[in-house]
C-alpha cells in the first residue's frame, strides 16, 4: 500500500482548526455530510453526489490527532488516515497521511486530492462559506473480488448483455475486452443518445483481487439530469457487482 502526506499552515488557532474538522455542521462546509462523528465510533460521509465513505474513528486527541479508517463507496481497500495538528506561531500546522492507495496513479490522485481539500478547509473555515465540491465529473471506485469471480466478471463484463440487464433501459456496446481491461459505451434515450464511457480494469495487488471502474461522460449528459443520473448510477454499479464483491 501506498502513503500519502499533504500539510498546511492554517492562520487559526488548534480549538478553531479542531472544531472545523471534528463537528457534522463544520465538515459539510468543507467536506461531506455527517449525522454523528465522535470517538470510536462509526460514521458516513456522504457527497451528495452518490459517493460516500463508510469507516470508523480510531484516534480522537482532542487539538492533537484525529484517525479515521474508511473505505470509498464501503467498498475496496480500506484507508487509515491521520490527521495531525500542530500549534505554530501564527496558527496551527494541519496535516493529513493516508495509507491505503493499492497503485503509484491512486496514490498520486490522492496527493492532489488532499492538497485541494486543505486548501478548501482553510477558505471555508477564514471566510465562513461553503467550499464543498459540487459532484465529481466522472463515478470512480474499486472493489475487492473473490478469487473464484474473477473470471466470472470479466465474462459478464465482456458481455454487452449485462450491462442492459444491470442498468435498465440502456444500450450498450463492448469496445475492448482483454484479460485486464475493459471498454464499454453506455447510453440512454432521455440522455439524448449521449453516450458514458466506462473503463474496467483488473489488477492483482499483494494477494487480493480488485476490479477498478471509471465511468466518464456525465457533464455531456443534458444539464437537467446530469448530476441525479451519475448519482443513480453510483448505486447501480454496487448493486451489479455486489455478487462478485470480496466485501
Amino acid at each position: 500500500m501506498y502513503t500519502v502526506v499533504a500539510q498546511r499552515q492554517i492562520p487559526t488557532p488548534l480549538a478553531s482548526v479542531w472544531e472545523h474538522l471534528t463537528k457534522p455542521e463544520r465538515l459539510a462546509r468543507w467536506f461531506a455530510d455527517t449525522t454523528h462523528f465522535a470517538p470510536a465510533a462509526p460514521f458516513r460521509f456522504d457527497f451528495g453526489d452518490g459517493d460516500f465513505f463508510h469507516g470508523e474513528v480510531v484516534e480522537w486527541e482532542p487539538e492533537i490527532a484525529l484517525g479515521v479508517r474508511w473505505k470509498f463507496v464501503g467498498h475496496g481497500p480500506e484507508y487509515n488516515v491521520l490527521f495531525s495538528l500542530l500549534r505554530r506561531k501564527h496558527g496551527t500546522e494541519l496535516s493529513v497521511q493516508d495509507r491505503g492507495a493499492i497503485t503509484v496513479e491512486e496514490a498520486e490522485c490522492l496527493r492532489v486530492g488532499w492538497s485541494e481539500f486543505l486548501m478548501r478547509f482553510e477558505k471555508s473555515l477564514l471566510k465562513d462559506v461553503s467550499t464543498r465540491f459540487n459532484w465529481r465529473k466522472a463515478i470512480t471506485f474499486t472493489v475487492g473480488v473473490d478469487k473464484e469471480n474473477v473470471s466470472a466478471l470479466r465474462n459478464a463484463l465482456s458481455d454487452p448483455e449485462w450491462f442492459r440487464q444491470k442498468f435498465s433501459s440502456t444500450r450498450a456496446v463492448v469496445y475492448e475486452a482483454h484479460e485486464h481491461e475493459i471498454a464499454a459505451g453506455i447510453t440512454l434515450d432521455r440522455w439524448n443518445n449521449i453516450e458514458t464511457r466506462a473503463r474496467i480494469k483488473f489488477k492483482h495487488v499483494r494477494g487480493v483481487d480488485y476490479v477498478l471502474v471509471a465511468h466518464e461522460g456525465w457533464p455531456e449528459l443534458p444539464a437537467a439530469i446530469a448530476e441525479t443520473e451519475r448519482t443513480r448510477f453510483v448505486d447501480v454499479w454496487l448493486r451489479s457487482l455486489a455478487q462478485f464483491s470480496a466485501t
